[in-house]
């Protein structure tokens, strides 16, 4: 019973990126951008590249920063998820979408605080008092 219980939890840890974003998956509008531009970020010691993308909602036009480090090719179309109120807030439908948001990070902190918690606690493992002691008489035999 123990075992499920940690699994379910687990499970419920792993999915928090899709529940964190069930409204915008389900009541969001959709549309589809295309990447105009790569740019490049110089972070301390190394660069950073995103891909710039535009895309349409209503009769405005609006450019959002794909992931880190992922390169679309310029050109290429993308299909993009956005809540009905707030069209500027747009992301990518797609895995790499979902898991580039915050939700994602405090899942996969969540997920290792849980498993070094509950696994702290594991019965079976050895005591720090307990220690193995030999019989001084049989070695002398």
């Amino acid at each position: 019973m123990k075992i499920l219980r940690y699994l379910f939890i687990n499970l419920l840890i792993i999915l928090a990126p899709i529940y964190g974003n069930w409204d915008l998956i389900s009541k969001g509008e959709r549309c589809q951008g295309t990447v105009f531009e790569i740019k490049e970020m110089k972070q301390d010691l190394f660069y950073e590249t995103y891909s710039q993308i535009i895309y349409r909602a209503g009769d405005n036009s609006y450019t959002i920063q794909g992931p880190e480090n992922v390169e679309y090719p310029i050109g290429s179309k993308l299909e993009l998820i956005y809540p009905h109120d707030k069209p500027s807030e747009a992301i990518i439908y797609s895995v790499s979408g979902f898991l580039s948001q915050w939700y994602t990070i405090m899942a996969f902190v969540l997920f290792i605080l849980w498993n070094a918690f509950y696994l702290s606690f594991l019965r079976g493992k050895p005591k720090y008092g307990d220690s193995y002691t030999t019989n001084k008489n049989q070695l002398n035999k």
